[in-house]
Protein backbone atom coordinates (compact mmCIF):
# COMPACT_ATOMS: atom_id res chain seq x y z
CA UNK A 1 0.00 0.00 0.00
CA UNK A 2 2.96 2.35 0.31
CA UNK A 3 3.79 3.00 -3.91
CA UNK A 4 6.00 6.15 -3.95
CA UNK A 5 3.49 7.23 -7.29
CA UNK A 6 3.06 10.73 -7.71
CA UNK A 7 1.29 12.54 -4.90
CA UNK A 8 -1.07 15.29 -5.82
CA UNK A 9 -3.77 17.24 -4.46
CA UNK A 10 -6.06 14.10 -5.65
CA UNK A 11 -3.63 11.59 -3.54
CA UNK A 12 -1.19 9.18 -5.43
CA UNK A 13 -1.57 9.20 -8.85
CA UNK A 14 -2.30 5.36 -9.42
CA UNK A 15 -4.11 6.05 -12.64
CA UNK A 16 -2.01 7.89 -15.16
CA UNK A 17 -4.53 10.67 -15.24
CA UNK A 18 -3.01 13.54 -17.53
CA UNK A 19 -3.38 10.54 -20.31
CA UNK A 20 -5.52 11.32 -23.31
CA UNK A 21 -7.55 8.22 -22.50
CA UNK A 22 -8.03 8.35 -18.98
CA UNK A 23 -11.93 10.16 -19.26
CA UNK A 24 -13.07 6.78 -21.45
CA UNK A 25 -10.82 4.46 -19.45
CA UNK A 26 -12.49 5.86 -16.34
CA UNK A 27 -15.98 5.22 -17.78
CA UNK A 28 -15.11 1.51 -18.88
CA UNK A 29 -13.69 1.24 -15.20
CA UNK A 30 -17.22 1.66 -13.91
CA UNK A 31 -19.25 -0.28 -15.54
CA UNK A 32 -16.71 -3.21 -14.83
CA UNK A 33 -16.23 -2.36 -11.38
CA UNK A 34 -19.97 -2.87 -10.97
CA UNK A 35 -19.84 -6.23 -12.46
CA UNK A 36 -17.20 -7.47 -9.80
CA UNK A 37 -19.17 -5.90 -7.23
CA UNK A 38 -22.69 -7.64 -8.27
CA UNK A 39 -20.71 -11.17 -8.99
CA UNK A 40 -19.01 -10.64 -5.27
CA UNK A 41 -22.52 -9.84 -4.01
CA UNK A 42 -24.06 -13.10 -5.93
CA UNK A 43 -21.48 -15.03 -3.79
CA UNK A 44 -21.69 -13.39 -0.87
CA UNK A 45 -24.88 -13.58 0.33
CA UNK A 46 -27.23 -11.72 2.24
CA UNK A 47 -25.34 -8.51 3.39
CA UNK A 48 -27.61 -5.94 5.33
CA UNK A 49 -26.51 -5.60 8.68
CA UNK A 50 -22.55 -6.35 7.92
CA UNK A 51 -19.83 -4.62 8.15
CA UNK A 52 -17.25 -3.76 5.93
CA UNK A 53 -13.38 -2.75 5.47
CA UNK A 54 -12.45 -1.60 2.50
CA UNK A 55 -8.54 -1.30 1.96
CA UNK A 56 -6.85 1.35 -0.14
CA UNK A 57 -9.48 3.61 -0.57
CA UNK A 58 -8.38 7.21 -2.79
CA UNK A 59 -8.33 10.73 -1.56
CA UNK A 60 -9.35 11.21 -5.39
CA UNK A 61 -12.74 12.34 -5.97
CA UNK A 62 -12.51 13.39 -9.50
CA UNK A 63 -12.50 10.39 -11.91
CA UNK A 64 -15.64 8.43 -12.22
CA UNK A 65 -14.65 5.40 -10.49
CA UNK A 66 -12.28 6.69 -7.67
CA UNK A 67 -13.90 4.84 -4.30
CA UNK A 68 -16.89 4.02 -6.93
CA UNK A 69 -17.89 0.78 -5.31
CA UNK A 70 -18.26 2.22 -1.48
CA UNK A 71 -21.69 4.26 -1.81
CA UNK A 72 -22.45 0.61 -3.28
CA UNK A 73 -21.82 -1.26 -0.40
CA UNK A 74 -23.72 1.07 1.97
CA UNK A 75 -26.46 0.73 -0.50
CA UNK A 76 -26.43 -3.28 0.04
CA UNK A 77 -26.90 -2.53 3.45
CA UNK A 78 -23.39 -2.91 4.85
CA UNK A 79 -21.71 -0.78 7.76
CA UNK A 80 -18.61 0.93 5.93
CA UNK A 81 -15.39 1.63 7.01
CA UNK A 82 -12.15 2.67 5.04
CA UNK A 83 -8.46 2.41 5.60
CA UNK A 84 -5.73 3.35 3.82
CA UNK A 85 -2.26 4.63 3.60
CA UNK A 86 -3.35 8.32 2.36
CA UNK A 87 -5.40 10.77 3.95
CA UNK A 88 -8.99 10.11 3.07
CA UNK A 89 -10.49 11.91 6.04
CA UNK A 90 -12.66 14.03 4.07
CA UNK A 91 -14.49 11.03 3.00
CA UNK A 92 -16.33 10.98 6.53
CA UNK A 93 -18.35 13.56 4.52
CA UNK A 94 -18.73 12.73 1.12
CA UNK A 95 -20.30 9.86 2.57
CA UNK A 96 -22.42 10.11 5.56
CA UNK A 97 -22.16 7.02 8.22
CA UNK A 98 -18.40 5.95 6.97
CA UNK A 99 -15.79 5.61 9.65
CA UNK A 100 -12.18 6.66 8.55
CA UNK A 101 -9.62 4.57 10.29
CA UNK A 102 -6.46 6.44 11.09
CA UNK A 103 -3.07 5.62 8.30
CA UNK A 104 -0.75 3.32 10.41
CA UNK A 105 2.93 3.07 9.75
CA UNK A 106 3.63 0.13 8.20
CA UNK A 107 1.96 -2.81 6.42
CA UNK A 108 -0.31 -4.00 9.55
CA UNK A 109 -4.38 -2.56 9.64
CA UNK A 110 -4.80 -0.75 12.92
CA UNK A 111 -7.82 -3.34 14.11
CA UNK A 112 -8.25 -6.54 16.06
CA UNK A 113 -8.94 -10.24 14.32
CA UNK A 114 -11.96 -10.76 12.58
CA UNK A 115 -12.90 -6.85 13.07
CA UNK A 116 -15.33 -7.01 10.20
CA UNK A 117 -17.80 -9.01 8.73
CA UNK A 118 -15.95 -8.32 4.86
CA UNK A 119 -12.66 -6.53 3.89
CA UNK A 120 -12.53 -5.37 0.18
CA UNK A 121 -10.16 -4.04 -1.57
CA UNK A 122 -10.40 -2.53 -5.35
CA UNK A 123 -7.28 -1.87 -7.89
CA UNK A 124 -4.75 -2.43 -4.74
CA UNK A 125 -2.70 -5.59 -4.80
CA UNK A 126 -1.00 -4.72 -8.21
CA UNK A 127 0.61 -1.21 -6.23
CA UNK A 128 1.62 -2.77 -2.90
CA UNK A 129 5.03 -3.51 -4.35
CA UNK A 130 6.54 -7.23 -4.15
CA UNK A 131 5.23 -10.38 -4.30
CA UNK A 132 5.98 -11.22 -0.59
CA UNK A 133 4.70 -7.74 -0.14
CA UNK A 134 1.35 -8.71 -2.22
CA UNK A 135 0.90 -11.86 0.11
CA UNK A 136 1.05 -10.33 3.36
CA UNK A 137 -1.95 -7.96 1.94
CA UNK A 138 -3.95 -10.45 1.65
CA UNK A 139 -2.85 -12.04 4.61
CA UNK A 140 -3.40 -9.18 7.04
CA UNK A 141 -6.57 -8.63 5.08
CA UNK A 142 -7.82 -11.66 5.98
CA UNK A 143 -6.84 -11.66 9.58
CA UNK A 144 -9.30 -8.44 10.27
CA UNK A 145 -12.03 -10.24 8.06
CA UNK A 146 -14.41 -12.59 10.02
CA UNK A 147 -16.51 -13.87 7.06
CA UNK A 148 -14.60 -13.35 3.69
CA UNK A 149 -12.60 -11.34 1.20
CA UNK A 150 -13.16 -9.12 -1.67
CA UNK A 151 -10.09 -8.38 -3.36
CA UNK A 152 -10.08 -6.90 -7.19
CA UNK A 153 -7.13 -5.90 -9.94
CA UNK A 154 -6.29 -5.79 -13.43
CA UNK A 155 -5.42 -8.62 -14.85
CA UNK A 156 -1.73 -9.04 -16.02
CA UNK A 157 -2.72 -11.16 -19.21
CA UNK A 158 -5.51 -8.75 -20.51
CA UNK A 159 -3.99 -7.50 -23.80
CA UNK A 160 -4.25 -3.79 -22.83
CA UNK A 161 -2.50 -2.33 -19.63
CA UNK A 162 -4.57 0.36 -17.76
CA UNK A 163 -2.31 2.43 -16.48
CA UNK A 164 0.33 3.27 -19.25
CA UNK A 165 -2.27 2.58 -21.56
CA UNK A 166 0.26 0.47 -23.65
CA UNK A 167 -0.75 -2.87 -25.16
CA UNK A 168 1.00 -5.76 -25.00
CA UNK A 169 4.30 -4.37 -23.71
CA UNK A 170 3.76 -5.72 -20.35
CA UNK A 171 3.37 -9.51 -21.53
CA UNK A 172 7.02 -9.21 -21.77
CA UNK A 173 9.17 -11.00 -18.62
CA UNK A 174 8.64 -8.30 -15.67
CA UNK A 175 12.48 -7.06 -15.94
CA UNK A 176 11.95 -6.65 -19.43
CA UNK A 177 8.57 -4.94 -19.21
CA UNK A 178 10.53 -2.88 -16.59
CA UNK A 179 13.20 -1.75 -19.01
CA UNK A 180 11.20 -1.10 -22.05
CA UNK A 181 8.94 1.45 -19.85
CA UNK A 182 12.24 3.26 -18.42
CA UNK A 183 13.30 3.80 -22.23
CA UNK A 184 9.93 5.39 -23.23
CA UNK A 185 10.32 7.64 -20.09
CA UNK A 186 8.00 6.02 -17.91
CA UNK A 187 10.02 5.03 -15.22
CA UNK A 188 7.86 6.02 -12.21
CA UNK A 189 5.86 2.96 -13.90
CA UNK A 190 8.78 0.28 -13.96
CA UNK A 191 9.41 0.61 -10.32
CA UNK A 192 7.91 -2.47 -8.67
CA UNK A 193 6.54 -0.76 -5.78
CA UNK A 194 4.37 1.21 -7.95
CA UNK A 195 3.15 -1.29 -10.11
CA UNK A 196 3.54 -5.30 -10.03
CA UNK A 197 0.88 -6.84 -11.92
CA UNK A 198 -0.52 -10.50 -11.53
CA UNK A 199 -2.39 -13.23 -13.38
CA UNK A 200 -5.15 -15.72 -12.25
CA UNK A 201 -2.76 -18.00 -12.11
CA UNK A 202 -0.48 -16.09 -9.85
CA UNK A 203 -3.12 -14.30 -7.48
CA UNK A 204 -4.60 -17.61 -6.54
CA UNK A 205 -1.03 -18.84 -5.43
CA UNK A 206 -0.60 -16.15 -3.47
CA UNK A 207 -3.83 -16.42 -2.01
CA UNK A 208 -3.60 -20.33 -1.22
CA UNK A 209 -0.16 -19.32 0.60
CA UNK A 210 -2.06 -16.43 2.59
CA UNK A 211 -4.97 -17.98 3.52
CA UNK A 212 -4.41 -21.51 4.08
CA UNK A 213 -6.57 -24.10 4.97
CA UNK A 214 -9.15 -22.29 6.81
CA UNK A 215 -10.51 -20.83 3.89
CA UNK A 216 -11.73 -21.83 0.73
CA UNK A 217 -11.47 -19.21 -2.25
CA UNK A 218 -11.76 -18.58 -5.95
CA UNK A 219 -10.72 -16.41 -8.19
CA UNK A 220 -13.08 -15.27 -10.63
CA UNK A 221 -12.93 -12.83 -13.89
CA UNK A 222 -15.24 -10.21 -15.55
CA UNK A 223 -14.47 -10.02 -19.85
CA UNK A 224 -13.45 -6.13 -21.20
CA UNK A 225 -12.66 -5.16 -24.96
CA UNK A 226 -12.49 -8.51 -25.93
CA UNK A 227 -10.39 -10.43 -23.04
CA UNK A 228 -10.69 -11.38 -19.25
CA UNK A 229 -9.79 -7.95 -17.85
CA UNK A 230 -9.92 -7.91 -14.35
CA UNK A 231 -9.28 -10.56 -11.60
CA UNK A 232 -11.80 -11.45 -8.39
CA UNK A 233 -10.69 -13.01 -5.17
CA UNK A 234 -13.83 -14.49 -3.56
CA UNK A 235 -12.46 -16.08 -0.08
CA UNK A 236 -14.55 -17.38 2.66
CA UNK A 237 -13.45 -18.43 6.40
CA UNK A 238 -14.52 -21.95 6.50
CA UNK A 239 -15.77 -21.33 10.25
CA UNK A 240 -16.20 -17.77 11.34
CA UNK A 241 -14.60 -17.04 14.76
CA UNK A 242 -17.61 -17.48 16.99
CA UNK A 243 -19.85 -19.33 14.73
CA UNK A 244 -20.36 -22.88 14.68
CA UNK A 245 -19.73 -25.57 12.27
CA UNK A 246 -23.81 -26.16 11.32
CA UNK A 247 -24.30 -22.47 10.80
CA UNK A 248 -21.14 -21.38 8.81
CA UNK A 249 -22.73 -24.65 6.45
CA UNK A 250 -25.94 -23.00 6.02
CA UNK A 251 -24.36 -19.75 4.84
CA UNK A 252 -23.48 -18.47 1.36
CA UNK A 253 -21.25 -20.24 -0.88
CA UNK A 254 -18.38 -18.62 -2.24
Amino acid sequence: MNGPGRVAPHGIDYFNRGHWLSGLQARISVGARRRMFELWRSRAGELRGQSLLDVGATPDTERLDSNCMLPWFQEAGLSLSLYSPEDVSHLESELPGVRVLPPFAGAAIPAPDASFDWVSSSAVIEHVGSADQQLEFVRESARVARLGLFVTCPNRWHWLEFHTKLPLLHWLPRAGHRAALRRLGLASWARETQLRLVGAGELARLAGRALGTSWRFEVASIWTLGMPSNLILLARRNVPPGASTDAQERGASV
